[in-house]
Parts: structure tokens; sequence; C-alpha cells
């Protein structure tokens, strides 16, 4: 009978695999099953071979695994293994951050290498891969605390600049806000003191954010998981806050640069009619608009201090200082001195007298003020009574403090104890009253002198107000 070739085929195959396994090498076999279905079984059990897993001889017949096949067996492991962690520590070393942890990487790596020369002697392959994991981990932690570090860098980036922006606006603010600028804009000067506030509160909050981020920086650098995931948080609220502190900032800004633009340089025209109105001011009083003026202020500053010169030159008319009563009482400069003495005509008994007046206890008048209120401006009323004016009789000598003085607004003559002693003080002792009225009579005629001279010049002044009114009436204000 004839028959095809490939049922020829399919009986041998069926054959083969009904048969026992030929007896002989590991050779003999795989020339067996060349041809068979055994070949993807057969090649897995290669793949284990060639990995050390299984021993070749525990594929043959009665195949038992001898000690130079485990040793064999756990060298190629061995290598598999230091291959393994060799390339990971080559991929830690060329990490960015792994100088951080140099001195780490070269202890593992003598270590790995002396596991490899000395046959794993007391090394354990899985506590080397846990630390070779743990050197993974720290790198990717210092990676995040770059990451933290690089973040809280963008929110000083971003703060830095608002708090250079919120000096200046702090700078032309204090300029723009004049002295007299709550009499000459009062809504601009409470609008200002308003941004004041807001600048204050905005200053402090991005000082606060500074802080921060010192402190957030300060917290990173020992690779700690908990430390960089709070400072990769502070970072984002941190910027966060400092986008909500520009857009304040730039309101701020907005409302500070309408005022200044209102409160700018005088142009040509409004310096010209300030100049007409410094017309007729004394040159003291027109010194200080006149600096204003040339300085580059706003109309509304010159403006005030113009109307402020005039008005103080109208008060000069009106009273007269503390250095003007006493020129005219003393007859020089409180720079020459500033005590004067007059001889009296009068005397008590047969003893000169002089009236002494002190620079220190006088006050100003003005218009107003009555006699009564003159004579305390000259004689220091409103001063202690050893300080006030006095007037002196010259029994013991002039300068001797025993001699017996008449403070003013005391009532009576106040000599020292020890005077009673002397032989002059019992002689005036002895019409003591009559020498008292004597004494308070004679600083009272030049306490009366001395007032009335005074208030000749204001009843001058007096008159000239009338014409300061009327050239305040006929001025007319810029604006």
């Amino acid at each position: 009978m004839r028959r095809r070739t490939g049922e020829v085929d399919e009986e041998l195959e069926d054959e083969a695999v009904g048969r026992p396994p030929a007896e002989g090498d590991l050779g003999a076999i795989l020339m067996g099953v060349q041809d068979s279905a055994g070949n993807a079984a057969l090649a897995g059990l290669m793949a284990q071979v060639e990995s050390g897993a299984v021993p070749a001889e525990s594929l043959l017949p009665g195949g038992a695994p001898d000690q130079d096949a485990d040793r064999e067996r756990r060298g190629i492991q061995e290598r598999a293994t230091h291959l393994a962690l060799s390339q990971r520590l080559t991929k830690a070393k060329a990490h960015p951050h792994a100088p951080r942890i140099e001195g780490e990487l070269t202890s593992f790596e003598r270590r790995l290498r002396d596991a490899r020369e000395y046959g794993w002697l007391g090394m354990d392959a899985a506590a080397l891969g846990a630390e070779m994991s743990e050197l993974e981990d720290k790198l990717g932690r210092a990676e995040a605390e770059e990451e933290a570090l690089t973040a809280l860098a963008g929110v000083d980036f971003r703060r830095k600049p608002l708090s250079e922006r919120l000096k200046k606006a702090i700078m032309e603010r204090t300029a723009v806000a004049k002295p007299g600028m709550a009499l000459y804009a009062p809504e601009d000067f409470e609008d200002l003191m308003e941004l004041h506030e807001e600048f204050e509160e905005l200053q402090k909050r991005l000082i606060e954010n500074g802080m921060a981020v010192t402190t957030s920086r300060a917290s990173l650098g020992n690779m700690s998981a908990p430390t960089t995931v709070y400072a990769k948080s502070a970072a984002a609220n941190l910027a966060q806050d400092a986008e909500k502190a520009a857009v304040k900032l730039a309101e701020l800004e907005l409302a500070l640069s309408e005022i200044t633009d209102r409160h700018s340089r005088a142009n040509a025209e409004d310096r010209d009619r300030l100049t007409q109105l410094m017309d007729g001011l004394e040159p003291r009083l027109r010194r200080e608009p006149r600096l204003a003026l040339a300085d580059g202020s706003s109309r509304q500053e010159i403006d005030y201090l113009i109307k402020k010169a005039w008005l103080e030159q109208h008060e000069q008319t009106q009273r007269l200082a503390k250095d003007e009563v006493w020129e005219l009482v003393a007859g020089f400069s409180p720079d020459e001195g500033r005590v004067a003495y007059f001889d009296l005509p009068e005397r008590m008994g047969d003893w000169r007298i002089h009236l002494s007046l002190d620079y220190g206890v006088m006050k100003a008048v003005d218009v107003e003020s009555s006699q009564s209120d003159i004579r305390d401006a000259i004689m220091g009323g409103s001063a202690g009574v050893v300080m006030r004016s006095h007037a002196t009789a010259e029994v013991l000598g002039r300068n001797d403090p025993r001699n017996p003085r008449y403070y003013y607004g005391t009532g009576k003559v106040t000599p020292k104890k020890d005077f009673w002693g002397t032989r002059e003080g019992k002689a005036a002792k002895r019409n003591w009253s009559g020498h008292q009225s004597e004494l308070i009579d004679a600083f009272d005629s030049k306490a009366d002198e001395l007032v009335q001279a005074v208030a000749e010049v204001l009843e001058q002044r007096l008159e000239l107000k009338a014409v300061v009114v009327k050239v305040g009436e006929s001025l007319q204000w810029a604006g």
C-alpha cells in the first residue's frame, strides 16, 4: 500500500512522543527532539539553565546537581545581581543631585565592588538592593527639594519688584502730602492718609511673605519628604499671595497717580499769577513761597504758602513778639543780654533803688491786650515769684543778696532774715512801713512807664490792622 509523505511524518511524531527519552547526554536528547513538538518546552528549559535557576544535569535521567554546578549557578546569580546593581549605581551617579549624597554613593560602590571580588562573603544581595533603593529615593527627594527651592525663588522673584514699587509709591505719597495740604486740598489729604494706611498694610504683608519664604527655605536641606511637601505647598500659597498683593498695589498706584497729577508742577500761567500775589509781602515772608516756586511745587501748595505768608504778615501787625517787647523796654536786643537793670530816681529812705527785668519770663502781647495783661507779660506775672521782675533797695550795697526786694505781684517787700541783724537793717526797721511803701511805689512807677511804651506801639499796630485787612480783601487767590 502506498502512503502519503505527510501521513508518515505524523506517525513518526506520534511514536516519538510515546517513546521514553533516549539514554545519553543532553546533546543526544537535543538532536532527538530537534524536529519534534517539544521545541517550545526545550527552549523554556534552556532559559532556566542559562539563568542558573535549574542545573543542566537535572534534565538528564537520573541526573543530580553537584557542588560545582551549584557554585556555577550561584556565580551566575551573583553576576546578574552585581550587574543590575552596578547599572542602577551608574544611573544614580549620573543624577544631577548625586553630589549631595556623593559620600553614600562612594561607600555603596566600594561595598558592591568588595562583594563582587570576595564572592559576596558576609554580603546580602537583598540588603544591598534595599540600600540602593534608599539612595535612589534620596535622589528623588533631593530633586523634589530643588523643585521647592525653585518655587520659593519664584516667589522672591515676584515679590521683590513689588517691594521696590511699594517703596517708590510711599516716597511719592510722602512728597505729595505736604503739611499744609489739609488746608488747601483737604479731600486729597484724606485720601493720602488712607493710602498711607493701605501702603503700610501692604508693606507688612510683603514683609511677612518674605519671612515665610525664608522660613520655608530654611526647612529644606535634609531631604525630608514632609518638609519638602510643606515647602512646595507654602510656595504655592505665597505665590498666590504675591499675585494678590500685585493687584492691590496696582490699584493704590493708580489712586496715587491721580492725586499726583492734580498736584503736579505749576505751569507758566499759574507761576505768573502766583508771583503777582507775592508782591507786597515782606522779604522774609516771601522767601518760602519763592523757594517752593523754584523747586517746582504744585500750584495748590504755592498758593497755600502765599496765603499763609499774608496771614502771618497780618498776624504780625496784631501782636508784638517777645523779642520786640524786650527791645522796647530794655533798649537792646536779647542777643546782647537777657537781664536789664534800671536805676530808679526814687529812694527808699537814703538808699538807691534799681529794677531788674528778666527776658526769660517775658511774653508776647497783641493789640487786644489790656494794660494789666501787658504788665504781666513784661514783669513775668505767670513765672515763679523769685523769677519775676523786682525792685531792690541798695541798703547793703548794690549786689548784696540780703538787700530788701519787692517782687512783682507779691504785695510786700521780702528782705533776707539776716538783713535785720545788720546796722543798716536795724535803722530801716525803725520806719519799715514807710520804707516798704517807697520801694513798692518806685517799682510801680517804672512799671507804668514800661507798660505805656508798649501800649503806644500796640495802638499803632491796631491802626495798621485796617490797612492789612484791606490788602487781604483785595487779594484774588489762584485757583
